[in-house]
């Protein structure tokens, strides 16, 4: 639960008035002292944190049959379409990463033993 109020970017008391429950009660929750034991509060607790019940139960909200990487190909292929080649004056192909490494090699200062 603390994870899920901290990416909402809220504090303690913040979530604690929005679910009509103390600061203190809160605290608990998140340090494992008060367990979350009736569904109304997981409910409520979810809705105020805009994610599904399961999670707040450790649960996966994957469809079943599903990996999580649907769609990635998707996206890859739309990302193809676009040129995003650099341009400019000083733009140069890159070739291996020897080359890479030789004309860094003379800025970086060497360390004597």
């Amino acid at each position: 639960m603390a994870q899920w109020r901290a990416r909402r970017r809220m504090t303690q008391q913040m979530l604690a008035d929005r679910l009509g429950k103390s600061k203190s009660w809160v605290d608990k929750v998140e340090r494992g002292v008060r367990a979350l034991d009736r569904f109304s509060v997981i409910r409520d607790v979810a809705e105020v944190l805009r994610v599904d019940a399961t999670i707040l139960l450790g649960g996966d909200v994957r469809p079943a049959g599903t990996t999580g990487t649907e769609g990635v190909e998707g996206v890859r292929a739309a990302l193809a379409c676009y040129d995003i080649r650099p341009v400019g004056p000083d733009v140069r192909p890159v070739g291996s990463t020897g080359e890479l490494h030789r004309p860094a090699s003379p800025t970086w200062p060497r360390r004597s033993a």
